[in-house]
């Protein structure tokens, strides 16, 4: 197989999504990027707290641009930084009562994304699209 065309299309989809993510948010008031973190902080943060490293680690981001991120979506009213009782040197994040009001919105909006994404995919071809995903994360470690 001829790796460079399918490095070339996999770019090429890679970007394709993003825009197409991005379309989901159109008309809101919030970006695609900020609706991807609110939505992780709405379904995570009902089993533990969130912190910016939880952020850094999802999206594989510089702490500095998780910090820019928050700092925005916290500017919004989005949300808020919370220090833990036990140690005030952690800054939990915690959803406002605005993004508690869209929340449904959001997760619809993220949820329809993802399906719409594996559409027409059968499970056996979305095993081996596991497989690959693992192996070339593992490749590039």
């Amino acid at each position: 197989m001829d790796e460079k065309k399918l490095m070339e299309k996999y770019d090429k989809l890679n970007r394709r999504m993003l825009r197409y993510f991005s379309s989901f948010f159109t008309g809101t008031q919030i970006t695609s990027i900020q609706g991807l973190i609110l939505h992780y902080i709405i379904v995570e943060s009902e089993a533990r707290d969130i912190f910016p490293k939880d952020i850094e680690e999802f999206l594989e981001i510089k702490g500095s641009s998780v910090t820019s991120l928050i700092s925005n979506l916290e500017r919004n009213g989005y949300l808020r930084r919370e220090s833990l009782d036990s140690d005030r040197r952690y800054k939990k994040l915690v959803l406002t009562e605005q993004t508690l009001a869209i929340k449904d919105d959001i997760t619809s909006r993220v949820n329809e994304y993802m399906h719409s994404m594996f559409a027409g995919i059968s499970e056996n071809d979305l095993e081996v699209f596991e497989k690959v995903i693992l192996q070339m994360t593992e490749n590039t470690k």
